[in-house]
C-alpha cells in the first residue's frame, strides 16, 4: 500500500500508484499520476496533469510547471523549481 503523510493534499482526479510514500504537506494536484514506488518529500508541489514515473523521488519543496512529464527512476534534489520533462534516469540538482 501507498502511505498518505499529514497535511497531504491530493486534488481531482488525481492518480497514486502502489507502495508510494506521499510525505507530509505535499500538494499533488489535479490529473497528475505518480507511479509505482516513487516518493514525493515533504512540501513537494506536483502541479495539474504532471506525470511522475516509477520509482522516483521528488525531493522537498520541489515544484513542477504544469504537464511536465518525469520519467522513471528519476531523482529531483530539494528546492528545483522543473519547468520541463525529465528523461528517465536523471538526476536533477540546484
Amino acid at each position: 500500500g501507498s502511505i498518505i503523510m499529514h497535511g497531504v493534499i491530493i486534488n481531482a482526479n488525481a492518480k497514486i500508484g502502489n507502495n508510494c510514500i506521499i510525505n507530509n504537506r505535499a500538494l499533488i494536484e489535479h490529473d497528475a499520476i505518480i507511479g509505482n514506488h516513487s516518493h514525493i518529500a515533504t512540501g513537494a508541489i506536483v502541479n495539474g496533469g504532471v506525470s511522475v514515473g516509477s520509482e522516483s523521488f521528488i525531493g522537498s519543496g520541489v515544484v513542477t510547471k504544469q504537464y511536465i512529464s518525469i520519467g522513471n527512476n528519476c531523482s529531483v534534489g530539494a528546492g528545483v523549481t522543473l519547468k520541463s520533462d525529465v528523461k528517465s534516469g536523471q538526476v536533477i540538482i540546484n
